[in-house]
């Protein structure tokens, strides 16, 4: 490739606080679904057959049956929505459509990227093989159909067409949100974001207005609209994990409820805000399990920690709708710094978990201040916590040791928040920060990226320019 390729901005309600979806994960559920759903729109008629390969060294290994995977892959070949679907029956379902289908695990099939499939699906008319991979935080890469390399995102409609075949194959964006062509935001760095903030004399929830608003070519109320609906589904998630009878697959089981009543009749330290707090996440927690539908926030794996830090504060100090809806933009804007992540659990807890307690640290912030260097200083603080910390899924379930770590983020956030309007020195920015995250977070992945000798540019949304392998254009060949 010649050309360069343009800069990725991550949106807020495109790649942070989304998707929204049946839980429990953005990478295992979301991830999988997408790519299945580009590979039923690639295939020239009605899906049949299905086989998806997996190396027996990934993360796919320990987690594809787990985490439901399987059944993702399902929904999204025979074309199901998400979150409509009852992916409770839907191999029932696949039975009834009359799809074949087949997922295993083989040395064949190289362990990094660790969350990686080769897909073959076929219909009456044409057989097409294509490389898929879940990125973190419901992001996927599409980098080869029939052999020929390519990059599919799915972060725009795309028409393309396959090579040895004329027609045209038109693929639809996977994300909610359309982005504009060319749009540079304000800033693109929390230093920036600061500078930036004391320059027009706005606040971080002004200030991420503006950065969205610049991205997707909505207006404030417009953007404002999508944050309101996207905390109402986050606070539907609480409420809805609370109810008697959310029942999951899995190594633990719903105890949000018996935890209630154990609460108003135990003697336990009083935490104040947080005793509720750390109930509502994990309320959230297990409700996603059960396949509720829940916001990730960055992900599946931390959805309960930002709605609960956040809803049960503002109870506590008596604010308004609008001052929650308000803290939920400042902690999208934070998770935006983040993204070269992709909050991958393949990079430790820290990379979900510690990014969703900074954000909501954050967030938590302006319910007191407008101060966005008080805001930045908590959400530096709550991952200096955090840093370091392995993701290590039991058995192949997501619950443990996601479910306490949801649990403990809700005070942590809280407790950063109040220490940061404090004034509590932190010696690095939030960019430092996160380049710490991704820094420690490589160390903590088994193997590195790119001791493999293949091109950076599979895994980051900002693709090098001289492989020669990256396209991304509106008509592609492959």
């Amino acid at each position: 490739m010649t050309q360069e390729q343009e800069k990725f901005y991550p949106s807020i309600f495109n790649d942070v606080l989304a998707p929204a979806t049946q839980g429990p994960s953005s990478s295992n559920t979301v991830g999988v679904y997408r790519i299945a759903s580009i590979a039923r729109a690639l295939l020239d008629g009605e899906p049949c057959s299905l086989k998806v390969e997996m190396s027996t060294k990934g993360g796919f290994y320990d987690t594809f049956f787990g985490m439901d995977s399987d059944k993702a892959c399902l929904a999204g070949i025979l074309g199901e929505d998400l979150i409509k679907s009852d992916l409770g029956r839907i191999y029932e379902v696949a039975k009834e459509r009359g799809l074949e289908y087949e997922f295993f695990f083989t040395d064949r099939i190289a362990k990094l990227p660790t969350e990686m499939g080769e897909f073959t699906v076929s219909s009456d008319r044409e057989t097409i093989v294509l490389t898929g991979i879940t990125l973190g935080g419901g992001e996927i890469l599409i980098r080869d159909i029939n052999g020929q390399p390519c990059q599919i995102k799915g972060m725009k409609p795309q028409t393309i067409t396959i090579k040895g075949s004329d027609k045209p194959r038109k693929i639809p964006s996977v994300y909610p949100l359309q982005t504009v062509e060319g749009a540079v935001p304000p800033f693109d760095s929390a230093a920036g974001m600061l500078a930036y903030a004391k320059e027009q004399g706005k606040t971080l929830w002004q200030v991420a207005l503006d950065y969205e608003c610049s991205l997707t070519g909505l207006t404030a109320a417009e953007v404002y609209k999508v944050a309101e609906e996207t905390l109402d589904i986050a606070y539907a998630s609480i409420e809805a994990g609370h109810r008697e009878g959310v029942r999951f697959d899995g190594i633990t089981v719903a105890m949000a409820p018996e935890m209630r009543a154990k609460m108003k009749s135990t003697e336990l330290i009083p935490l104040g805000a947080a005793d509720s707090g750390t109930l509502d996440a994990l309320a959230v927690m297990e409700y996603s399990n059960a396949h509720g539908i829940i916001i990730c926030m960055p992900t599946g794996g931390a959805s309960g920690i930002i709605p609960a830090a956040l809803r049960n504060t503002a109870r506590a100090l008596g604010k308004s709708r609008e001052d929650e809806v308000r803290a939920l933009l400042v902690a999208g804007l934070i998770g935006v710094f983040y993204f070269p992540t992709h909050y991958h659990g393949a990079l430790g807890c820290q990379a979900e978990v510690g990014i969703a307690t900074s954000m909501a640290a954050a967030g938590l912030v302006s319910f007191l201040s407008d101060d966005a260097a008080a805001g930045e200083r908590a959400a530096v603080l709550a991952m200096q916590y955090i840093i370091g910390q392995v993701c290590d899924p039991i058995a192949g379930y997501p619950q443990i040791p996601c479910f306490i770590r949801n649990i403990a983020s809700v005070p942590v956030a809280m407790t950063c928040a109040n220490y940061a309007l404090l004034g509590l020195d932190t010696a690095v920015g939030l960019d430092g920060m996160a380049e710490a995250v991704l820094r420690v977070g490589e160390k903590l992945r088994e193997g590195r990226i790119n001791d493999l000798g293949t091109c950076m540019s599979e895994y980051t949304a900002n693709p090098c320019s001289s492989c020669g392998k990256c396209v991304d254009n509106d008509q592609q060949v492959f």
